[in-house]
Protein backbone atom coordinates (compact mmCIF):
# COMPACT_ATOMS: atom_id res chain seq x y z
CA UNK A 1 0.00 0.00 0.00
CA UNK A 2 1.96 3.21 -1.12
CA UNK A 3 1.64 6.51 0.55
CA UNK A 4 -0.16 8.16 -2.90
CA UNK A 5 -2.42 5.35 -2.16
CA UNK A 6 -3.30 6.25 1.74
CA UNK A 7 -3.49 9.97 0.91
CA UNK A 8 -6.12 9.10 -1.96
CA UNK A 9 -8.07 7.02 1.45
CA UNK A 10 -7.66 10.18 3.02
CA UNK A 11 -9.24 12.68 0.48
CA UNK A 12 -12.16 9.94 -0.73
CA UNK A 13 -13.41 10.15 3.08
CA UNK A 14 -12.65 14.06 3.48
CA UNK A 15 -14.45 14.91 -0.10
CA UNK A 16 -17.30 12.69 1.08
CA UNK A 17 -17.48 14.12 4.41
CA UNK A 18 -17.41 17.71 2.99
CA UNK A 19 -20.11 17.09 0.49
CA UNK A 20 -22.49 15.22 3.03
CA UNK A 21 -22.68 17.65 5.53
CA UNK A 22 -23.03 20.78 2.78
CA UNK A 23 -25.92 18.47 1.51
CA UNK A 24 -27.48 17.33 4.64
CA UNK A 25 -29.39 21.15 5.54
CA UNK A 26 -30.43 21.35 1.42
CA UNK A 27 -31.82 17.76 2.00
CA UNK A 28 -33.98 19.19 5.30
CA UNK A 29 -35.51 22.04 3.56
CA UNK A 30 -36.22 19.54 0.46
CA UNK A 31 -37.94 17.05 3.02
CA UNK A 32 -39.81 19.67 5.05
CA UNK A 33 -40.94 21.23 1.36
CA UNK A 34 -42.49 17.52 0.20
CA UNK A 35 -43.29 16.54 3.87
CA UNK A 36 -40.89 13.78 4.33
CA UNK A 37 -40.84 13.44 8.20
CA UNK A 38 -40.61 11.34 10.70
CA UNK A 39 -42.14 11.26 14.18
CA UNK A 40 -39.71 11.73 16.85
CA UNK A 41 -39.56 12.23 20.55
CA UNK A 42 -36.46 14.95 21.58
CA UNK A 43 -35.20 13.66 25.30
CA UNK A 44 -34.92 16.24 27.68
CA UNK A 45 -31.92 17.04 30.17
CA UNK A 46 -33.21 15.13 32.75
CA UNK A 47 -33.38 11.86 30.66
CA UNK A 48 -37.38 12.18 30.39
CA UNK A 49 -38.96 12.64 27.10
CA UNK A 50 -40.91 15.57 25.38
CA UNK A 51 -42.87 16.45 23.43
CA UNK A 52 -43.47 14.32 19.29
CA UNK A 53 -42.10 16.52 17.21
CA UNK A 54 -41.40 15.78 13.21
CA UNK A 55 -37.92 15.17 11.82
CA UNK A 56 -37.05 14.96 7.60
CA UNK A 57 -35.70 11.72 6.71
CA UNK A 58 -33.62 12.32 3.06
CA UNK A 59 -30.42 12.31 4.70
CA UNK A 60 -29.55 9.34 3.12
CA UNK A 61 -29.65 11.44 -0.30
CA UNK A 62 -26.77 13.51 1.18
CA UNK A 63 -24.85 10.21 2.17
CA UNK A 64 -25.65 8.93 -1.46
CA UNK A 65 -24.13 12.33 -3.19
CA UNK A 66 -21.33 12.21 -0.94
CA UNK A 67 -19.81 8.40 -1.71
CA UNK A 68 -21.17 8.90 -5.50
CA UNK A 69 -18.56 12.11 -6.00
CA UNK A 70 -15.85 10.64 -3.89
CA UNK A 71 -15.74 7.35 -5.95
CA UNK A 72 -16.44 8.94 -9.07
CA UNK A 73 -12.83 11.01 -8.34
CA UNK A 74 -10.85 8.21 -6.39
CA UNK A 75 -12.13 6.23 -9.97
CA UNK A 76 -11.15 8.99 -12.19
CA UNK A 77 -7.29 9.67 -10.27
CA UNK A 78 -7.29 6.29 -10.23
CA UNK A 79 -8.76 4.17 -13.17
CA UNK A 80 -5.38 2.82 -13.75
CA UNK A 81 -5.21 0.99 -11.13
CA UNK A 82 -8.91 0.50 -10.64
CA UNK A 83 -9.14 -0.95 -14.45
CA UNK A 84 -6.68 -3.63 -12.93
CA UNK A 85 -8.42 -4.94 -10.45
CA UNK A 86 -11.56 -4.32 -11.47
CA UNK A 87 -13.24 -4.64 -14.93
CA UNK A 88 -15.67 -1.99 -16.50
CA UNK A 89 -18.40 -4.68 -16.20
CA UNK A 90 -17.46 -5.26 -12.53
CA UNK A 91 -18.31 -1.48 -11.93
CA UNK A 92 -21.11 -1.10 -13.74
CA UNK A 93 -22.58 -4.19 -12.45
CA UNK A 94 -22.26 -2.33 -8.68
CA UNK A 95 -22.89 0.76 -9.44
CA UNK A 96 -26.33 -0.21 -10.95
CA UNK A 97 -27.21 -2.54 -8.05
CA UNK A 98 -26.25 0.16 -5.16
CA UNK A 99 -28.35 2.73 -7.41
CA UNK A 100 -31.41 0.43 -7.40
CA UNK A 101 -31.40 -0.25 -3.81
CA UNK A 102 -30.93 3.93 -3.35
CA UNK A 103 -33.76 4.67 -5.20
CA UNK A 104 -36.36 2.17 -4.04
CA UNK A 105 -35.56 3.42 -0.30
CA UNK A 106 -35.86 6.76 -1.74
CA UNK A 107 -39.35 5.72 -3.15
CA UNK A 108 -40.16 4.33 0.52
CA UNK A 109 -39.28 7.38 2.05
CA UNK A 110 -40.91 9.28 -0.21
CA UNK A 111 -44.36 7.84 -0.79
CA UNK A 112 -44.11 4.23 1.08
CA UNK A 113 -42.90 1.00 -0.38
CA UNK A 114 -44.56 -2.03 0.89
CA UNK A 115 -41.86 -5.22 2.13
CA UNK A 116 -42.26 -7.12 -0.87
CA UNK A 117 -41.66 -4.70 -3.28
CA UNK A 118 -38.31 -3.70 -1.59
CA UNK A 119 -37.36 -7.02 -1.25
CA UNK A 120 -37.98 -7.70 -5.04
CA UNK A 121 -35.97 -5.02 -5.97
CA UNK A 122 -33.15 -5.80 -3.23
CA UNK A 123 -33.01 -9.37 -5.14
CA UNK A 124 -32.58 -7.73 -8.44
CA UNK A 125 -29.96 -5.60 -7.19
CA UNK A 126 -27.82 -8.92 -5.47
CA UNK A 127 -28.64 -10.76 -8.68
CA UNK A 128 -26.66 -8.06 -10.98
CA UNK A 129 -23.36 -7.85 -8.81
CA UNK A 130 -23.34 -11.22 -8.04
CA UNK A 131 -23.91 -12.38 -12.19
CA UNK A 132 -22.44 -8.99 -13.43
CA UNK A 133 -19.61 -9.11 -11.14
CA UNK A 134 -18.82 -12.12 -10.88
CA UNK A 135 -18.73 -11.86 -6.95
CA UNK A 136 -20.44 -15.38 -5.45
CA UNK A 137 -19.07 -18.01 -3.01
CA UNK A 138 -18.46 -21.01 -4.44
CA UNK A 139 -17.34 -22.58 -1.07
CA UNK A 140 -17.26 -22.20 2.73
CA UNK A 141 -14.40 -23.75 4.97
CA UNK A 142 -16.33 -23.88 8.38
CA UNK A 143 -14.30 -24.95 11.56
CA UNK A 144 -14.87 -28.39 12.67
CA UNK A 145 -16.85 -28.87 9.03
CA UNK A 146 -14.58 -28.35 6.98
CA UNK A 147 -15.31 -27.16 3.51
CA UNK A 148 -18.20 -27.26 2.06
CA UNK A 149 -18.78 -26.34 -1.68
CA UNK A 150 -21.98 -24.40 -2.44
CA UNK A 151 -21.92 -25.87 -6.37
CA UNK A 152 -25.51 -24.11 -8.27
CA UNK A 153 -26.09 -22.74 -4.76
CA UNK A 154 -23.42 -20.74 -4.34
CA UNK A 155 -25.16 -17.81 -5.84
CA UNK A 156 -28.38 -18.14 -4.31
CA UNK A 157 -26.42 -18.25 -1.32
CA UNK A 158 -24.33 -15.03 -2.11
CA UNK A 159 -27.71 -13.19 -3.10
CA UNK A 160 -29.03 -14.16 0.37
CA UNK A 161 -26.41 -12.86 2.03
CA UNK A 162 -25.99 -9.84 0.36
CA UNK A 163 -30.28 -9.29 1.40
CA UNK A 164 -29.65 -10.02 4.96
CA UNK A 165 -26.90 -7.55 5.30
CA UNK A 166 -29.29 -4.98 3.48
CA UNK A 167 -32.15 -5.35 6.11
CA UNK A 168 -29.64 -5.99 9.15
CA UNK A 169 -28.12 -2.51 8.36
CA UNK A 170 -31.33 -0.96 7.59
CA UNK A 171 -33.17 -2.24 11.12
CA UNK A 172 -30.73 -0.24 12.84
CA UNK A 173 -32.17 3.07 12.27
CA UNK A 174 -34.03 3.49 15.27
CA UNK A 175 -32.23 6.17 17.24
CA UNK A 176 -30.38 8.98 17.05
CA UNK A 177 -26.85 8.30 15.84
CA UNK A 178 -26.98 4.76 15.97
CA UNK A 179 -27.25 3.21 12.33
CA UNK A 180 -24.53 6.17 11.13
CA UNK A 181 -22.57 5.66 13.83
CA UNK A 182 -22.30 1.74 13.62
CA UNK A 183 -21.98 1.79 10.06
CA UNK A 184 -18.90 4.14 10.43
CA UNK A 185 -17.64 1.41 12.81
CA UNK A 186 -18.17 -1.10 10.67
CA UNK A 187 -16.77 0.67 7.80
CA UNK A 188 -13.61 1.32 9.45
CA UNK A 189 -12.34 -2.09 10.52
CA UNK A 190 -13.65 -3.43 6.75
CA UNK A 191 -11.34 -0.43 5.48
CA UNK A 192 -8.37 -1.83 7.34
CA UNK A 193 -9.06 -5.39 6.29
CA UNK A 194 -9.09 -4.06 2.40
CA UNK A 195 -5.69 -2.63 3.41
CA UNK A 196 -4.52 -5.58 4.61
CA UNK A 197 -5.88 -7.65 1.51
CA UNK A 198 -4.30 -4.51 -0.47
CA UNK A 199 -7.71 -4.43 -2.17
CA UNK A 200 -7.51 -0.75 -3.53
CA UNK A 201 -10.96 -0.03 -4.95
CA UNK A 202 -12.77 -1.64 -1.90
CA UNK A 203 -10.57 0.75 0.47
CA UNK A 204 -11.59 3.69 -1.24
CA UNK A 205 -14.98 2.69 -1.24
CA UNK A 206 -14.98 1.81 2.20
CA UNK A 207 -12.86 5.46 2.89
CA UNK A 208 -15.85 7.61 1.20
CA UNK A 209 -18.46 5.22 3.11
CA UNK A 210 -16.32 6.25 6.58
CA UNK A 211 -16.61 10.02 5.27
CA UNK A 212 -20.34 9.81 4.46
CA UNK A 213 -21.16 8.53 7.60
CA UNK A 214 -19.14 10.65 10.03
CA UNK A 215 -20.28 14.09 7.92
CA UNK A 216 -23.85 13.04 8.68
CA UNK A 217 -23.71 12.07 12.04
CA UNK A 218 -22.51 15.85 12.80
CA UNK A 219 -26.33 16.39 12.17
CA UNK A 220 -27.58 12.92 13.25
CA UNK A 221 -26.66 12.96 16.88
CA UNK A 222 -28.71 13.67 19.33
CA UNK A 223 -31.26 15.68 19.38
CA UNK A 224 -31.20 14.42 15.61
CA UNK A 225 -32.00 17.34 13.31
CA UNK A 226 -32.27 14.59 10.33
CA UNK A 227 -32.69 10.82 9.64
CA UNK A 228 -30.99 8.84 6.85
CA UNK A 229 -34.13 7.10 6.44
CA UNK A 230 -33.79 3.73 4.09
CA UNK A 231 -32.40 5.67 0.85
CA UNK A 232 -29.36 6.03 3.54
CA UNK A 233 -29.28 2.84 5.41
CA UNK A 234 -30.46 -0.08 2.68
CA UNK A 235 -27.83 1.90 0.93
CA UNK A 236 -24.70 1.60 3.61
CA UNK A 237 -26.37 -2.31 3.98
CA UNK A 238 -26.19 -3.03 0.33
CA UNK A 239 -22.64 -1.44 -0.19
CA UNK A 240 -21.50 -3.44 3.34
CA UNK A 241 -22.90 -7.13 2.09
CA UNK A 242 -21.25 -6.65 -1.73
CA UNK A 243 -18.06 -5.54 0.18
CA UNK A 244 -17.92 -8.13 2.55
CA UNK A 245 -18.91 -10.90 -0.08
CA UNK A 246 -15.77 -9.51 -2.37
CA UNK A 247 -13.55 -9.38 0.70
CA UNK A 248 -14.23 -12.84 1.96
CA UNK A 249 -13.51 -14.29 -1.96
CA UNK A 250 -9.32 -12.87 -1.15
CA UNK A 251 -9.49 -14.02 1.84
CA UNK A 252 -7.52 -17.31 3.46
CA UNK A 253 -10.25 -20.01 3.01
CA UNK A 254 -10.14 -20.99 7.09
CA UNK A 255 -11.49 -17.43 8.07
CA UNK A 256 -13.37 -15.99 5.14
CA UNK A 257 -16.85 -16.20 6.13
CA UNK A 258 -15.97 -15.66 9.44
CA UNK A 259 -14.14 -11.91 9.38
CA UNK A 260 -17.68 -10.80 8.13
CA UNK A 261 -19.58 -11.88 9.84
CA UNK A 262 -18.31 -10.95 13.30
CA UNK A 263 -17.52 -7.79 12.00
CA UNK A 264 -21.47 -7.00 11.16
CA UNK A 265 -22.25 -9.26 14.22
CA UNK A 266 -24.15 -6.61 16.03
CA UNK A 267 -26.79 -5.60 13.42
CA UNK A 268 -26.58 -9.48 11.62
CA UNK A 269 -27.31 -11.39 14.89
CA UNK A 270 -29.88 -9.35 16.67
CA UNK A 271 -31.89 -9.14 13.27
CA UNK A 272 -31.39 -13.26 13.42
CA UNK A 273 -32.49 -13.98 16.98
CA UNK A 274 -35.61 -10.87 16.38
CA UNK A 275 -36.63 -13.15 13.12
CA UNK A 276 -36.16 -16.12 14.98
CA UNK A 277 -38.34 -14.74 18.07
CA UNK A 278 -40.87 -13.82 15.57
CA UNK A 279 -41.46 -16.98 13.55
CA UNK A 280 -41.71 -19.09 17.42
CA UNK A 281 -44.29 -16.54 18.49
CA UNK A 282 -46.57 -16.45 15.79
CA UNK A 283 -48.94 -18.50 18.04
CA UNK A 284 -51.78 -20.85 15.70
CA UNK A 285 -50.60 -18.88 12.43
CA UNK A 286 -50.56 -21.24 9.36
CA UNK A 287 -46.07 -21.90 8.50
CA UNK A 288 -46.58 -19.45 5.58
CA UNK A 289 -48.09 -16.78 8.56
CA UNK A 290 -45.34 -17.35 10.39
CA UNK A 291 -42.70 -16.94 7.52
CA UNK A 292 -43.98 -13.70 7.28
CA UNK A 293 -44.54 -12.34 10.48
CA UNK A 294 -40.14 -12.87 10.53
CA UNK A 295 -40.33 -9.50 8.15
CA UNK A 296 -42.90 -7.60 10.41
CA UNK A 297 -41.49 -4.48 12.08
CA UNK A 298 -41.93 -4.19 15.43
CA UNK A 299 -40.10 -3.05 18.73
CA UNK A 300 -38.10 -5.88 19.88
CA UNK A 301 -34.52 -5.08 18.40
CA UNK A 302 -32.06 -4.38 20.79
CA UNK A 303 -31.66 -0.84 21.28
CA UNK A 304 -35.65 -0.87 21.63
CA UNK A 305 -34.94 -3.71 24.11
CA UNK A 306 -32.24 -1.63 26.09
CA UNK A 307 -34.74 1.67 25.94
CA UNK A 308 -36.20 0.72 29.37
CA UNK A 309 -32.93 -0.17 31.11
CA UNK A 310 -31.08 2.55 29.78
CA UNK A 311 -32.74 6.20 30.37
CA UNK A 312 -31.10 8.19 28.45
CA UNK A 313 -30.91 7.33 24.74
CA UNK A 314 -27.81 8.91 24.31
CA UNK A 315 -26.65 6.46 26.41
CA UNK A 316 -27.60 3.20 24.52
CA UNK A 317 -26.39 4.31 21.31
CA UNK A 318 -22.88 4.64 22.74
CA UNK A 319 -23.00 1.45 24.89
CA UNK A 320 -23.78 -0.12 21.04
CA UNK A 321 -21.20 1.73 19.37
CA UNK A 322 -18.90 0.23 21.78
CA UNK A 323 -20.01 -3.57 21.43
CA UNK A 324 -19.92 -2.90 17.75
CA UNK A 325 -16.08 -1.44 18.18
CA UNK A 326 -15.45 -4.31 19.97
CA UNK A 327 -16.88 -7.23 17.81
CA UNK A 328 -14.88 -5.74 14.85
CA UNK A 329 -12.01 -5.55 16.53
CA UNK A 330 -12.09 -9.40 17.14
CA UNK A 331 -13.40 -9.61 13.17
CA UNK A 332 -9.95 -7.97 12.58
CA UNK A 333 -8.24 -10.00 14.91
CA UNK A 334 -9.15 -13.38 13.34
CA UNK A 335 -8.17 -11.48 9.67
CA UNK A 336 -5.08 -11.09 10.99
CA UNK A 337 -4.12 -14.58 12.45
CA UNK A 338 -6.18 -16.59 9.90
CA UNK A 339 -7.24 -18.64 13.01
CA UNK A 340 -10.53 -20.27 12.23
CA UNK A 341 -10.53 -21.44 15.61
CA UNK A 342 -10.23 -17.94 16.87
CA UNK A 343 -13.11 -16.68 14.99
CA UNK A 344 -15.78 -19.72 15.80
CA UNK A 345 -15.13 -18.93 19.19
CA UNK A 346 -15.50 -15.48 18.77
CA UNK A 347 -18.19 -15.60 17.50
CA UNK A 348 -20.11 -17.77 20.34
CA UNK A 349 -19.16 -14.72 22.07
CA UNK A 350 -20.96 -12.30 20.29
CA UNK A 351 -23.91 -14.43 20.19
CA UNK A 352 -23.98 -14.68 24.34
CA UNK A 353 -23.14 -11.19 24.51
CA UNK A 354 -26.12 -9.88 21.86
CA UNK A 355 -27.97 -12.77 23.82
CA UNK A 356 -27.47 -11.24 27.10
CA UNK A 357 -27.58 -7.69 26.58
CA UNK A 358 -31.64 -8.72 25.09
CA UNK A 359 -32.29 -10.09 28.02
CA UNK A 360 -31.52 -7.66 30.03
CA UNK A 361 -33.69 -4.85 28.51
CA UNK A 362 -36.56 -7.49 29.06
CA UNK A 363 -37.55 -6.63 32.28
CA UNK A 364 -37.27 -3.46 31.83
CA UNK A 365 -39.61 -3.71 28.74
CA UNK A 366 -42.21 -6.08 30.60
CA UNK A 367 -42.71 -3.45 33.18
CA UNK A 368 -43.01 -0.79 30.37
CA UNK A 369 -45.91 -2.71 28.92
CA UNK A 370 -47.50 -2.87 32.18
CA UNK A 371 -47.32 0.48 33.56
CA UNK A 372 -48.91 0.84 29.71
CA UNK A 373 -51.47 -1.22 30.27
CA UNK A 374 -52.50 0.14 33.62
CA UNK A 375 -52.22 3.70 32.10
CA UNK A 376 -54.77 2.76 29.48
CA UNK A 377 -57.22 1.10 31.90
CA UNK A 378 -57.31 3.94 34.36
CA UNK A 379 -57.86 6.21 31.25
CA UNK A 380 -60.94 4.06 29.90
CA UNK A 381 -62.26 3.33 33.35
CA UNK A 382 -62.02 7.08 34.60
CA UNK A 383 -65.07 7.38 36.54
CA UNK A 384 -64.67 3.41 38.34
CA UNK A 385 -60.61 3.91 39.36
CA UNK A 386 -59.98 4.59 43.18
CA UNK A 387 -57.83 7.76 43.87
CA UNK A 388 -54.69 8.09 46.59
CA UNK A 389 -57.92 8.41 49.03
CA UNK A 390 -59.72 5.21 48.40
CA UNK A 391 -62.45 7.00 46.64
CA UNK A 392 -63.96 6.96 42.99
CA UNK A 393 -64.08 9.79 41.27
CA UNK A 394 -66.70 9.29 39.19
CA UNK A 395 -69.17 7.81 41.74
CA UNK A 396 -70.81 9.69 44.34
CA UNK A 397 -70.80 8.05 47.58
CA UNK A 398 -74.08 8.35 50.32
CA UNK A 399 -73.04 10.61 53.39
CA UNK A 400 -72.32 8.84 56.20
CA UNK A 401 -75.35 8.85 59.26
CA UNK A 402 -75.02 12.08 61.81
CA UNK A 403 -73.04 11.10 64.53
CA UNK A 404 -75.39 10.72 67.86
CA UNK A 405 -75.17 13.90 70.08
CA UNK A 406 -73.57 12.97 73.00
CA UNK A 407 -75.77 13.24 76.29
CA UNK A 408 -76.06 16.59 78.47
CA UNK A 409 -74.99 15.62 81.95
CA UNK A 410 -76.93 18.63 83.51
CA UNK A 411 -80.27 17.34 81.84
Amino acid sequence: MTDHLLLLIAVAALLAGVVTSLLVPVMVRVARLVRVMRVGRREAIEGREVEAREIPRLGGVAMFAGVAVACGAGAVVRWEVWSRVMAPGTVLALALGTLLVFLVGVADDLVGARPWQKFVVQLLAAWIVVAGAGWSFHHLRLPLLGQIDLGLFGPLVSILWVIGVTNAINLLDGLDGLAGGVAAIIAISLLAYAIFQDNQATAILLAAVIGACLGFLGHNWEPAKIFMGDSGSLTLGFLFGVLTLHSSLKAPAAVAILVPILALGLPVLDTLLVMAVRFLEGGDRSLSGRFLRMFSGDRSHLHHRLGGLVRRRRRIVLVLWLTAAIFCAGALAVALSGAGELGLALLLVELLVVLAMRGLGLPAVAGALAAARHSELRRRFADWWPDSSGTRPGVTLPAPPPEPEPPNPDA
